[in-house]
């Protein structure tokens, strides 16, 4: 079946430094094509997306007006790539560690403009924007308290999974993000569509929906911009290769403003972090690591060890927040 949907993208590939040859396929390449081509020096995340990038460059009208369209608004592009500087070294790594294709890694750039909390007229939800449906099917727990659709760590690990099923069942990445965004139900019912009428059934021959329509070229504008940006007039911040944060276990229940005062960060920082609480506590027995920057854990860590952690229940918060406020007056730190 699957051979009838068109045939794979053509073939010309850049290898990530840390290719898995037993997954060659997720490239759709064979394995004498993994030699690749030279690696450019590592200076940021860019330099690491960009020697990534397996996916040919998509040209034709549909890309040009995208291009087009990020460059009138340079300051968007601005905006969400300093978004972006939160979460990319994370995704990079995932990406990496699976042999994908690095443009994946800008997906939420057109899905969400990395921005965590977004929520779309769909109900879809998060970075990686999952419906109730897909979530619950990819084991993204939803309920009163946790939305993991929101979870930095739970939604990358989901939204890859799921584009590797997607891969799976199209053998073409061109179907698969049309599929992402379509649905794949949609997306069978287009070829079996095209099949029907003997027509062809690559992404560019199928009926499908305006916004599915411009989805894959919104993706490859962003890859030819990241690969070039001097071409385009775009100035990309200057992300570091390394991780910005790391997950942090705690025992005891903390709201926002506390692990802020602790932490020696904005409330703003600490949400942006860990946006899928819906109750103020946002850590303790039974949720996920708290999520803080690299640079802030020791000092977390320190100030955390220095409270009185052995009060009960309903107070336990209460007396938190108190030992913090006597914390920050002790240290001369206004509140």
């Amino acid at each position: 079946m699957t051979e009838s949907m068109g045939p794979a993208m053509p073939r010309e590939v850049t290898i990530a430094p840390a290719f898995d040859r037993s997954r060659a396929y997720l490239l759709d390449i064979t394995e004498e094509e993994i030699v690749g081509r030279p690696q450019a020096p590592i200076r940021n995340i860019w330099d690491r997306i960009r020697n990534g990038f397996a996916l040919p460059a998509l040209k034709g009208p549909l890309v040009a007006e995208r291009e087009l369209w990020y460059r009138q608004r340079k300051d968007l592009v601005a905006a969400i790539s300093q978004k972006s500087r939160r979460y990319l070294f994370h995704i990079v790594e995932a990406v990496e560690k699976r042999g994908l294709p690095m443009e994946l890694a800008l997906l939420p750039f057109v899905e969400s403009g990395f921005e965590p909390r977004a929520l779309s007229t769909a109900q879809a939800v998060g970075l990686w924007q999952f419906i109730p449906g897909t979530a619950q099917r990819y084991r993204l727990k939803l309920n009163e308290q946790y939305d993991a659709r929101r979870d930095i760590v739970a939604s990358t690990d989901a939204a890859l999974d799921y584009l590797e099923f997607l891969h799976g069942m199209f053998k073409d990445w061109q179907l698969a993000f049309a599929a992402y965004n379509w649905g794949e139900e949609a997306v069978l019912r287009a070829i079996q569509r095209n099949q029907m009428r003997g027509l062809p059934t690559s992404y560019e021959n199928l009926v499908m929906p305006e916004e599915t329509r411009y989805y894959l070229p919104k993706l490859m504008a962003i890859r030819n911009i990241v690969q070039s940006p001097e071409l385009h007039g775009i100035e990309l911040p200057d992300i570091d290769n390394v991780p910005y944060f790391m997950g942090v276990a705690v025992a005891v229940e903390l709201d926002a403003q506390t692990v802020a005062r602790l932490a020696g960060l904005s409330v703003a920082e600490v949400l942006a972090l860990n946006p899928s609480h819906k109750s103020p506590m946002i850590s303790g027995k039974g949720r996920p690591a708290l999520l803080l920057p690299t640079d802030r854990v020791e000092e977390f860590s320190a100030r955390l060890s220095a409270l009185p952690v052995n009060v009960r229940k309903r107070d336990e918060a209460k007396a938190l927040r108190r030992a913090v406020v006597g914390l920050n007056v002790r240290e001369g730190k206004a509140l």
